[in-house]
């Protein structure tokens, strides 16, 4: 499975099996891990068998069940950490995907393997869940394209990126964004909330893998 494939193919899921993530496996998540936290300056973390994170009456309320492993996204506290985080984290949301695992977004509570060594100066933005999923999730609804977009005359390097745009995940499946294009420059523009710069970065990274090298950020 290519990363594009793994984009296609992969949906939120809330809901696990009873079963530890292969040693290999995690052994391949935490490279990536630490490759990301070289390139970025974060500090991401894969927490495992942590039962306390998705006990609030938010996780439970959204279905979540038998969520134990997730990708602590942590770095330093400053106005880049949400959209970094968004943009790191799908990152390792499809490697997952392509390893043959589950994940979904998710706004935590306890995070007390995290908690009980955080550096002062760092936050956690969000966190991941991952797992074996007992489903596949299914696909979010879409708007319009023409609701976040205008497609006349665009090349096809353009169409490519808006079409993995679409296939991001954004709080609430939402998808609050606007995409322009002035040639081969490109902005994407969201909300201000910590959210919606966590779904800017998502979209931002799946624009990226659509489109190539064939433009650069406005």
């Amino acid at each position: 499975m290519d990363i594009i494939q793994a984009m296609e193919s992969r949906h939120s899921v809330r809901q696990y099996k009873e079963q530890p993530i292969q040693e290999e496996l995690v052994s391949r998540l935490n490279d990536e891990i630490s490759k990301i936290n070289d390139e970025s300056g974060m500090s991401i973390r894969l927490v495992l068998d942590e039962n306390t994170a998705f006990r609030s009456m938010m996780t439970r309320m959204t279905g979540f069940k038998n969520a134990v492993n997730y990708f602590a996204m942590i770095g330093p506290d400053d106005d880049s950490l949400n959209e970094k985080a968004g943009y790191y984290g799908e990152r390792l949301v499809l490697l997952a995907q392509q390893l043959g695992l589950n994940t979904c977004w998710a706004m935590l509570c306890g995070k007390k393997a995290c908690k009980k060594d955080m550096v002062p100066g760092l936050r956690m933005a969000i966190g991941i869940a991952v797992g074996y999923g007992e489903t596949q999730g299914v696909p979010h609804k879409d708007k319009a394209v023409e609701q976040i977009v205008d497609m006349k005359d665009a090349p096809d390097w353009f169409i490519e990126g808006v079409r993995c745009a679409m296939l991001a995940p954004t709080g609430m499946n939402r998808q609050g964004f606007k995409i322009e294009r002035d040639g081969n420059r490109v902005r994407i523009t969201g909300g201000s909330s910590a959210v919606s710069r966590i779904d800017l970065g998502i979209v931002k990274y799946h624009f990226e893998l659509g489109a190539g090298d064939s433009f650069e950020w406005m």
